[in-house]
């Protein structure tokens, strides 16, 4: 196949594009902007991706420096948007790493994890730093002070008041901000790699539903399989996590925490592979799954099952080395009578 943006495939491209851009800056498509970019990485190749992608990042940085363009330099960035255009960088340039056609191209899971490894060490000295850095410091601190503001007045003004009283105590802005880097710092990864793979996966599938005619074999979510030595980090990682909690692991329980998610997050694709499979298998309506990961979701977020939701799926998905599921419907033993 062709690759070569004509004129007609320039179009498609910066028209993909721009629908990156609209879904970067409409809310909740903030978690979407990149799968148009993947659409076009599966129809148009890399050379189509990296001016789909080059487009996106040129109308963001203008949008972004228009402030300081229309003032004649009078007005400056603050550190938080030099922070934002680092992490939009970081993904697009992940979601390139993942599209190349290498001559002995590995498994595309390889491939993601590799670019969420780059970004991990990349993001090292970043933080180092912005921890550094007076400016962004103060901004963090102003930031979480109107955050603590607004959620003060939230629970001062409604519910009970024993429970008010603890709330306040945690959403003071030094410990609202101490919660809230420890939640960043553990699971930057699995965000960075959650985003990513998502992207991927549903742009991939919006291209192949879009194409007649499809070159090679496509992903399917319900074959997705880890190999049985994926234990070993699962028990390594748990297991130092458990020291964390115990005795405290310093500024080493930052990887060890993201290692740890990392892979509970792909026994947690597996498990929901084997629910796909089993709900194909049965001819279970769609849309009953779509309403499924739409209540484990909710459940997640809820104080209540949420920890029992996060660890179930990822706990089926391990059970799979010793419980074979996936049993095809045309090898599965006859019912008796």
């Amino acid at each position: 196949m062709d690759q070569r943006p004509s004129g007609g495939h320039l179009f498609e491209i910066l028209l993909f594009s721009l629908s990156s851009m609209l879904l970067y800056y409409t809310g909740v498509g903030i978690f979407l902007f990149l799968a148009p970019l993947q659409v076009i990485a599966s129809r148009r190749g890399l050379r189509g991706l990296l001016i789909a992608a080059g487009a996106f990042l040129v109308v963001f940085l203008a949008i972004r420096f228009y402030p300081v363009v229309s003032t004649g330099g009078t007005a400056t960035l603050d550190v938080l948007t030099y922070l934002e255009i680092g992490i939009i960088t970081a993904l697009l340039l992940g979601l390139v790493a993942i599209n190349l056609p290498l001559r002995r191209r590995p498994r595309t899971l390889f491939m993601v994890l590799g670019a969420t490894a780059i970004a991990g060490l990349a993001a090292v000295p970043v933080g180092i730093l912005l921890r550094a850095d007076a400016g962004f410091q103060a901004s963090m601190n102003g930031l979480f002070a109107e955050i603590s503001k607004t959620l003060s007045s939230v629970f001062t003004t409604t519910g009970d008041g024993v429970a008010n009283s603890l709330m306040v105590g945690i959403l003071e802005p030094a410990r609202l901000r101490q919660i809230s880097e420890a939640y960043l710092l553990r699971s930057l990864l699995v965000d960075y790699v959650t985003l990513l793979s998502f992207s991927w996966w549903v742009g991939q599938a919006a291209a192949s539903r879009a194409l007649v005619l499809v070159a090679g074999p496509r992903f399917q979510f319900s074959h997705f399989r880890l190999e049985g030595y994926w234990l070993w980090p699962l028990i390594g990682s748990a297991a130092l996590v458990l020291a964390d909690l115990a005795f405290g692991l310093s500024v080493w329980a930052y990887p060890v925490w993201n290692v740890a998610l990392v892979v509970l997050f792909l026994y947690g694709l597996q498990g929901m592979a084997i629910l796909w499979f089993l709900f194909d298998k049965h001819h279970i309506p769609r849309f009953l799954w779509i309403l499924l990961v739409v209540g484990l979701a909710i459940l997640a977020a809820s104080p209540g099952a949420g920890v029992f939701i996060v660890l179930a799926v990822p706990v089926l998905g391990i059970s799979e080395n010793w419980i074979r599921y996936r049993i095809p419907r045309e090898a599965a033993p006859p019912e008796e009578d």
